[in-house]
């Protein structure tokens, strides 16, 4: 699994990408618990998006195939 982080929670980190090996299928929410950098962080301003194109909720399961990206909130303008 790949995990894409945007700024500002990037620089917040420390990281901007990490790829991940899975055993079976995870929820978001444990996913992001087992990532000493990402426990500490409140996500709940954050978009979380699966596989480029579908916003979702960190109770979401995803698999090693998948790729996460966890965006900056969105603003319209």
């Amino acid at each position: 699994m790949r995990l894409k982080v945007f700024s500002p929670l990037s620089e917040m980190i420390g990281f901007k990408e990490r790829e991940l090996k899975l055993k079976g299928n995870l929820r978001i929410r444990d996913i992001i618990r087992d990532i000493p950098e990402l426990a500490k962080v409140e996500l709940g301003e954050f978009v979380v998006a699966l596989n480029k194109t579908k916003v979702v909720s960190l109770d979401t399961e995803v698999g090693d195939e998948d790729e996460l990206w966890i965006l900056p909130p969105i603003d319209g303008g």
